[in-house]
């Protein structure tokens, strides 16, 4: 009798770690699908980016420029922080608990995800502005 205990608490210990990495490893997925969505979305951002300042650059006039001004930043502050998210974001976690990894990629997620949410803001609203001003 106290050798099938055994066996199944090692066979639930077993299950239970195989479980956490199963976990982890959905997590890490969900992240990256969230960056390839972001990446895709990047290429308008940088399109748009270019014709404002291209726009910048062939016009004279105060109104417009600072109107430019005001979409390029919301472009550049997104711009920014997905090349911060990227340069920070470590996909290693050797060493780590599962609890740490875990952790570490749920908070991955929720900023990636806001990150993609700020992305499409900016494409929104940079993309409003162009069709306005007939650039696109």
């Amino acid at each position: 009798m106290k050798n099938i205990l055994t066996a199944i608490f090692i066979a639930l210990a077993l299950f239970g770690c195989t479980n956490k990495k199963a976990q982890e490893k959905a997590l890490l997925d969900g992240v990256i699908k969230v960056h390839d969505k972001v990446m895709g979305a990047d290429e308008r951002l940088m399109n748009n980016k270019i014709l404002l300042d291209s726009m910048v650059k062939y016009n004279s006039t105060a109104d417009i420029k600072d109107s430019v001004y005001m979409y390029l930043d919301h472009v550049n502050r997104a711009d920014s922080a997905m090349a911060t998210w990227m340069h920070n974001f470590d996909p290693d976690h050797t060493g780590k608990s599962d609890d740490e990894t875990m952790a570490y990629m749920s908070n991955q997620k929720k900023q990636i995800m806001a990150i993609y949410s700020q992305l499409n803001k900016a494409i929104t609203i940079s993309d409003k502005y162009l069709v306005k001003m007939k650039m696109k």
